[in-house]
């Protein structure tokens, strides 16, 4: 198994020189406490230390919060039997005070000069250099501080400054020590990953430097004033007369071609992360098995010219095929099970003639497969490997590595060839990816990688006036101290992977830039914590990879968020992501077009909310009581309650913009949604500030059904409900047009 930042893999993948990028050619130094061999527990003793400075400082030191502001706006102080728990997941069972004085000791050993990785603007400045107080002697005052930079191009910077003309910062606590922060100032850089040697006092630290651009990538038209609108789909829910039970490839294709038609600058879609092919029916694209790579299942097969085989062809010309294939696209929900019986066999023989038909002859089409190969490196072999030792099918070709290399390769061409038509076609951004909060525990992210998971702990999210129980999604964290020593290899190796194919990419849950609420792995998700990630140089990353990408980042912020997590989005240049159902100024009356958030993407409804026919006709509140997330029927009537008091609201604020159609001036709310409704609706959304503004296809066709409840698991079939007609019909349908039109033209104004 690969560890750390040697999962990145060679940069030729990225386009990078790995000649001089430390990034991806170093040797990683072992800064700060090991994270190999990490000793785990189950449960927290209930023999507690009392709650010291030392204490305090050694769980602020894992990251480990002590307070947080809950959904009602109260500050809650975390029980410091849950803290402990955290860093019992963490690996370290702290039971009496001299358990915490040995660690601290041990924290105390590895204080360096410098962290393992740490970030600055370009423009110059000073970086942090700590020292402990008790060493900052008359000696070491009068010392000089050398230094040297290895830049990513390959030339060296060096230096030296007197310490004791070098500002000064406040102290901090560490474990056992007064640290003093000096500040090294360094001249301008350029944007990339810098090695930095400092040496002082006898002692030699190294540490990778970041060197990020203030913004993320910003699209063309953006200074121009330019505001975008595009679609959001699902795409598994895609229905047409050539897949084989769920949206794919040739699917998105079409798709961009009818909303580039349109004008739309963009296709938002699900995240299309690895799902684990042994049990096809766990289909939350939020819960994937590996955020690097691809759902095979979403490959066109006709595209691929093994299709053509003749082995191929007879089996696909079986008339048992061809009614099982039948059977899938017509069905209203997802099959997945179905869809993988058809698909994986096909794939798995159309792979066996491209060995003996392209390999054995080294065509141009098997040089390009290799060259996929060894671009994608040691992060795709490894994720290789480890499906191939999985019990996926009986077929002896799911046991070949090589195998599920050419499933990727086919995978990332037919996306690329999505995003290429986007562009030739004129939209002004193209595809817009998803990036998930993290993987399952079982899946090769994870087991290629088990150093950088506390594999104890999931995250999730703390009790709420809709979850008093919390929630835990399942998903093992990644370990900050692990991340900082592998110099966040695979935070990088993830964005490259994702800004691949798009114009933008939205990261699920950005609260996790900062800090995740992590449960213990035994059910009990209201005992927890939250746990900080070194947000400053996270976001430096994004930035840095979102410029070399050129790819607009819009971080999902939605639920309660940290204020400092505004402040890196706002000044970074990353887009918000709202909702109109909850974008009110008091929690009844809805916003003003004009007093939405320019820097964000607006969406009119999303995957865990009900379309908005379904949110108008109140059919997702009698769902949600008989799924048992309405507690008794008086929950239920006062739900309803609420919601005709909103859809109220909703007529007034159309009023209030002189939107509101002649048929509804008697704002009728027990009046059905009907297509001038709608009109209206699409017309003040595309009326909003936000640059950015989606529709989703299901609000289009008029779905009542949601896609997605959150709160359950197998008691509503997720990820699974399809649209009810294809996309040729959706998009000529006269009211579609019209819809379409308004958009268009708002938009556009």
């Amino acid at each position: 198994m690969k560890k750390g930042g040697a999962a990145l893999g060679p940069a030729q993948q990225w386009g990078v020189d790995t000649s001089c990028c430390p990034v991806l050619n170093c040797t990683l130094p072992n800064f700060g406490l090991e994270v190999e061999g990490r000793v785990t527990t189950a449960m927290a003793s209930p023999a507690l230390p009392p709650l010291t400075a030392e204490l305090e400082a050694v769980l602020q030191h894992f990251g480990i919060a002590k307070e947080y502001i809950e959904f009602s706006g109260n500050h809650k102080q975390i029980e410091l039997a849950a803290r402990l728990h955290m860093l019992q997941c963490m690996g370290e069972s702290l039971r009496t005070e001299a358990d915490v004085s040995s660690l601290s000791q041990r924290i105390a050993q590895h204080n360096a000069l410098l962290p393992p990785m740490l970030s600055r603007s370009a423009a110059a400045g000073a970086v942090p250099i700590q020292v402990p107080h008790s060493q900052l002697s008359d000696t070491m005052i009068s010392d000089t501080i050398k230094w040297q930079l290895s830049l990513e191009d390959g030339s060296l910077v060096s230096g030296s400054a007197p310490v004791a003309s070098m500002p000064r910062w406040e102290a901090n606590t560490s474990p056992r020590a007064q640290m003093q922060t000096l500040g090294l100032v360094l001249p301008t850089l350029i944007c990339g990953y810098h090695q930095l040697v400092v040496e002082l006092a006898g002692q030699r630290a190294e540490s990778l430097l970041v060197i990020s651009p203030p913004q993320a990538w910003q699209p063309f038209g953006y200074a121009d004033g330019k505001h975008w609108w595009g679609l959001a789909c699902q795409l598994y829910t895609v229905r047409s007369d050539d897949n084989w039970g769920m949206g794919d490839f040739a699917d998105l294709l079409h798709l961009v071609e009818l909303a580039a038609k349109q004008g739309a600058g963009f296709v938002l879609l699900n995240p299309l992360h690895y799902l684990d092919l042994r049990y096809p029916d766990n289909a939350s694209p939020y819960s994937p098995s590996d955020r690097r790579f691809l759902n095979p299942l979403y490959i066109a097969l006709e595209w691929c010219p093994e299709f053509l085989a003749g082995a191929v062809q007879a089996w696909v010309n079986q008339v048992e095929f061809q009614h099982n294939l039948k059977q899938l696209r017509a069905a209203a929900w997802v099959d997945y099970h179905g869809v993988a019986a058809v698909k994986l066999p096909l794939l798995g023989m159309m792979f066996q003639h491209f060995q003996q038909q392209e390999k054995t002859n080294n065509s141009e089409r098997a040089q390009q497969f290799s060259a996929y190969c060894k671009a994608a490196g040691a992060g795709l072999q490894g994720f290789a490997d480890y499906q191939a030792s999985l019990q996926i099918r009986d077929e002896a070709v799911f046991k070949n590595a090589e195998f599920h290399c050419y499933l990727q390769w086919l995978a990332q061409t037919q996306l690329e060839a999505c995003q290429q038509l986007a562009q030739h076609t004129g939209m002004g951004i193209g595809l817009i990816r998803d990036l998930a909060v993290g993987s399952s525990s079982d899946g090769a992210e994870v087991v290629d990688n088990p150093e950088l998971f506390c594999l104890e702990a999931r995250v999730g999210a703390p009790p709420d006036n809709m979850n008093p129980h919390g929630q835990n999604w399942g998903l093992p964290p990644l370990l900050p101290n692990a991340l900082l020593q592998t110099r966040c290899a695979h935070f990088i190796a993830l964005l490259r992977s994702n800004m691949q194919s798009c114009g933008a990419l939205r990261i699920d849950h950005v609260m996790a830039l900062l800090r995740l609420w992590w449960c213990p792995n035994d059910g009990s998700n209201a005992n927890g914590a939250y746990v900080h990630y070194p947000v400053e140089l996270l976001f430096a990353i994004l930035r840095l990879e979102s410029c070399r990408a050129r790819c607009v980042v819009i971080g999902e912020d939605l639920g309660v968020v940290p204020p400092e997590i505004r402040q890196y989005l706002d000044g970074g240049g990353i887009y918000s992501n709202c909702v109109f159902y909850f974008e009110k100024y008091d929690g009844w009356h809805f916003r003003k077009p004009e007093h939405y958030k320019e820097q964000a993407l607006m969406m009119l409804a999303n995957h865990d909310v009900a379309p908005l026919r379904a949110w108008w006709e109140l059919h997702d509140l009698p769902l949600r009581r008989q799924l048992g997330l309405l507690v008794d029927d008086a929950q239920l009537q006062h739900e309803q309650q609420q919601r005709q008091h909103e859809k109220a609201m909703l007529l007034t604020w159309l009023a209030e913009q002189q939107l509101l159609p002649a048929s509804w001036h008697k704002r009728n709310v027990e009046q059905p949604l009907d297509a001038l409704l709608l009109n209206a609706l699409f017309t003040a959304a595309a009326r909003t500030k936000s640059r950015f503004l989606s529709v989703q296809l299901e609000d289009l066709a008029g779905v009542s059904s949601p896609v997605n409840v959150p709160g359950t698991s197998n008691e509503y079939p997720n990820w699974r409900r399809k649209l009810p007609l294809d996309l040729t019909k959706l998009f000529s349908a006269s009211q579609v047009q019209g819809w379409l039109q308004t958009l268009r033209t708002e938009r556009n104004a």
